[in-house]
């Protein structure tokens, strides 16, 4: 063993495998011809303009059905090491923290593969990969020394999936033996019951205040068929008093768009799973049909009482809803964190490592109750609102960082909410110049809560 992979070795450190799986946009993707980075540029700006203008934004688009096509134009390099946005998602933050923490916790870095995968193909054709690279990785590392544990005992997989990466590990219980040598499974906010999310990435996105990038989202979101993997499977659709599931004819796509089964095939048991869950943040939960516009709400109807007004607010991470990111025979932890935030938060690393290094009191979660209510895009030089929710919003704080430049931009002042809303508090921001932006709420005791919004030009 050379110098080099001693300074990095860690005799205490878990003796099993690990792979890292990423949410929907968390890979960076690659043109295989021109070698041109097609999705994870460190270049901020980049976002603006795709989004502004649509340059960019043709090469992510699925074209063949046959996923072995897309798979020998683009190819998946990487986990993200740059913030990356799409509008309604937002956005989700790099993995190079999570990365980072988990080669402290087990023996040798080769312990840890991450799994970059192409995010815009179908779920199942991603899962049938990784359960090719699941075998390939620990067969690799039980060649290392290090993978023996006391004993003797030979190495088993941890995996640890963000967002849709979970849904891949979920199709692995559809695949004879994928799990057999996993012995722990840790999902963040992952949308096992989807997301209302991409009902308006495929919608027409009435009422936008920025048309521009949403019809180009619709442009894009329609052609990739990973998005409509994430459609919502429980009844979410409130028509004449009850709810229902959501149908391929209320987006006006094809019937076999949105398969019926999909809320069955989500709920089969995985070993050793943890559901990490974001709660506090505005999510959206249900929706209905008005005039042929879809409108969505942070609430889903109490069908327990008579009232068809009363709705209840269950909340979520900004993006999956919290009954949706939770599976009943899971072991279940909260944290108050946006979604695309998740996997960079101190309490979710702390709460991964603690299963990899199979430390059963885990670390402290929970930390300050708050939530961060933000528009996605906004327009460079115009006022917009900020929230800030939750028992903690109180004594909360407020800034803003420059993603291209890492400064910080602005600190808003958030005003008291009334006697009605004292769990609120608003304030009114002008960011002057078009990029991307993190908006952070501090207070309370935990991770600050974030969120990515994206300043379009005038």
């Amino acid at each position: 063993m050379t110098s080099a992979s001693s300074a990095t070795t860690h005799p205490s450190g878990s003796h099993d495998a690990v792979i890292v799986i990423p949410g929907i946009m968390g890979s960076e993707l690659v043109d295989i011809t021109t070698g041109k980075t097609l999705w994870g540029l460190a270049d901020a700006n980049w976002y603006v303009s795709a989004w502004m203008t649509g340059q960019g934004l043709r090469n992510l688009q699925v074209d063949d059905p046959d996923p072995e096509a897309e798979r020998r134009r683009v190819r998946a390099t990487r986990l993200l090491r740059f913030p990356a946005f799409m509008p309604v998602l937002t956005g989700v933050e790099p993995y190079t923290r999570l990365l980072e923490r988990i080669t402290q916790v087990v023996r040798h870095p080769a312990a840890l593969r991450p799994f970059p995968y192409d995010w815009r193909l179908p779920v199942a054709h991603n899962a049938a990969l990784l359960s090719r690279v699941i075998e390939s990785h620990l067969t690799a590392w039980r060649w290392h020394a290090e993978s023996r544990g006391p004993g003797g005992v030979r190495a088993r997989v941890v995996l640890v999936a963000h967002s849709m990466g979970g849904l891949l590990v979920q199709e692995l219980a559809r695949i004879p033996g994928a799990l057999d040598q996993v012995r722990a499974i840790v999902t963040l906010g992952t949308p096992f019951l989807g997301s209302l999310d991409p009902v308006q990435m495929l919608s027409k996105g009435v009422g936008s205040p920025f048309p521009l990038p949403r019809k180009r989202l619709r442009t894009l979101a329609r052609t990739l068929p990973s998005v409509y993997e994430l459609l919502p499977a429980y009844r979410c659709v409130q028509d004449s008093g009850t709810l229902r599931h959501l149908t391929a004819g209320d987006l006006g796509i094809a019937p076999e768009s949105v398969a019926s089964d999909r809320a069955a095939t989500r709920i089969l048991p995985l070993p050793g799973h943890r559901c990490l869950v974001g709660l506090g943040q505005p999510t959206f939960q249900s929706m209905s049909l008005l005039s042929g516009n879809i409108e969505v709400y942070h609430g889903i109807p109490d069908e327990d009482t008579t009232s068809a007004a009363r709705m209840l607010d269950h909340s979520g991470d900004g993006t999956v809803y919290r009954y949706s990111a939770e599976l009943r025979q899971a072991e279940r932890t909260y944290v108050h964190q946006s979604h695309g935030a998740l996997a960079r938060s101190k309490e979710a690393m702390d709460h991964v490592c603690a299963v990899i290094s199979e430390d059963e009191q885990g670390a402290p979660l929970g930390g300050g109750e708050l939530g961060l209510e933000v528009p996605d895009v906004v327009q460079a030089g115009k006022p917009f609102t900020i929230a800030v929710t939750g028992s903690q919003a109180a004594g909360a704080s407020c800034y803003v960082v420059d993603v291209g430049t890492g400064s910080v931009k602005e600190a808003p002042v958030l005003r008291h909410g009334d006697a009605e809303h004292g769990e609120r508090r608003t304030g009114e921001l002008i960011l002057i110049q078009p990029g991307l932006y993190r908006v952070a709420a501090a207070g309370g005791g935990g991770s600050p809560v974030t969120r990515l919004l994206l300043a379009a030009a005038p």
